[in-house]
């Protein structure tokens, strides 16, 4: 059985010179004490040497994987702001059976993700699990509002139903027999 790797080398580097590397690849910027003129986003063996500079060793292979776990818990937790957002917007009007499959599919698509790699700080579990539960929160209001929609529905029919077959002259006890069979409305 093979060793569980729970750290890389970069978590071991000082905090500022991770938060460095970290907007590095995030936001593709250079640092200031970083010599030369550099176009473009720094490269991964641009980093490896920024951390030579700050006296620090690490690999390119570590650095790629450290950087593209960080892409991804980026990823999920901008998704999570995303689903945090329409949250906040959502009406039982707009909330179709596609955004609860939309939620749950994202949920799934983290929950595959977090399984598949074993490196992960407190920090970024924290991220991702913030994330699953913001999907499932969705998925969660978006049955809330049909079902509400749903039942809003079957009782406008049933009022109008009862008032018809009053109108009619129709026995009460048959209304309500109709009512319960044709409606589905459980006393």
């Amino acid at each position: 059985m093979s060793k569980r790797r729970s750290h890389s080398s970069i978590d071991n580097l000082p905090e500022p010179l991770r938060d460095t590397l970290t907007r590095m690849v995030i936001d593709g910027l250079w640092p200031d004490d970083c010599p030369g003129d550099h176009e473009g986003k720094p490269t991964y063996d641009n980093m490896v040497e920024y951390c030579v500079l700050q006296g620090r060793s690490v690999s390119s292979s570590a650095m790629g994987r450290w950087a593209k776990g960080l892409r991804v818990i980026e990823k999920m937790t901008t998704a999570g702001l995303i689903v945090r957002k329409t949250m906040g917007n959502m009406t039982g009007e707009d909330a179709p059976k596609t955004q609860k499959a939309a939620a749950e599919y994202m949920g799934a698509i983290i929950l595959d993700f977090m399984v598949s790699r074993e490196d992960y700080t407190s920090k970024q579990i924290k991220e991702v699990s913030q994330a699953i539960r913001d999907c499932a929160q969705v998925s969660i209001n978006a049955d809330k509002y049909i079902r509400q929609a749903i039942a809003e529905k079957v009782a406008k029919a049933a009022k109008s139903t009862k008032a018809k077959l009053n109108k009619a002259g129709v026995d009460r006890k048959l209304i309500q027999e109709i009512i319960d069979e044709h409606l589905g409305v459980i006393k």
